[in-house]
């Protein structure tokens, strides 16, 4: 077995944004192949992530501008302000954690979200989104039963375009904004979380 030393737990640390423990089992474990440990961590510590979120609480983190300029000798016409949680100070100045801020500013210059989550949707801009696909799948001449999941289908839909948990992420389009978030936790062993959001555009 290769003997793990602390430098090798520190830039696996640097690499990875994760728990100093987690860093050394992995090590251990990957006979101190740096590649090995760090997909190590990220398989062991995103487990454990999602199964602790809901208990934890990020009361740390950081506000992040964004200024979108498409020509560098332009002025800026759109900006966006974020508040991103997590659990430390010293993931909030990892790296990891800025980037993902960074990403997510940028995700919303782009896509528009209205809202952060499902539950912030307002109730009555949602009836009235369920009320006109019902009345347009039913003219169509379907039966219920197709019409109540038609319906279904243009709320997620309608989900997918105003939450910003719920787009596409605008680099990947693979994954969601939210299953974005989760990837990083995994890799830092915290949990994260969007708090709010403001998107100012001129024009």
């Amino acid at each position: 077995m290769a003997q793990i030393t602390a430098a090798d737990v520190k830039k696996l640390r640097e690499l990875t944004d994760a728990p100093m423990m987690a860093c050394k089992k992995a090590l251990e474990d990957a006979d101190g192949d740096l590649q090995k440990a760090a997909d190590l961590v990220r398989e062991r510590t995103g487990a454990k992530m999602d199964a602790r979120a809901g208990e934890r609480t990020a009361a740390d983190g950081a506000v992040v501008a964004y200024m979108h300029a498409p020509n560098p000798d332009l002025p800026a016409k759109v900006g966006v302000l974020l508040q991103l949680h997590c659990e430390t100070d010293f993931v909030a100045k990892g790296d990891k954690f800025q980037q993902l801020a960074r990403d997510i500013a940028m995700h919303i210059a782009a896509m528009k979200p209205l809202v952060v989550s499902e539950d912030q949707v307002d109730a009555e801009m949602l009836e009235k989104e369920k009320d006109f696909a019902r009345k347009e799948a039913a003219e169509s001449g379907k039966p219920d039963n197709i019409v109540e999941r038609i319906v279904e289908g243009k709320i997620k839909k309608f989900y997918e375009e105003a939450v910003l948990l719920n787009q596409p992420f605008v680099k990947d389009d693979s994954k969601t904004v939210a299953q974005l978030i989760s990837e990083v936790q995994g890799v830092t062993g915290e949990k994260i979380e969007v708090a709010k959001f403001v998107r100012f555009q001129v024009g």
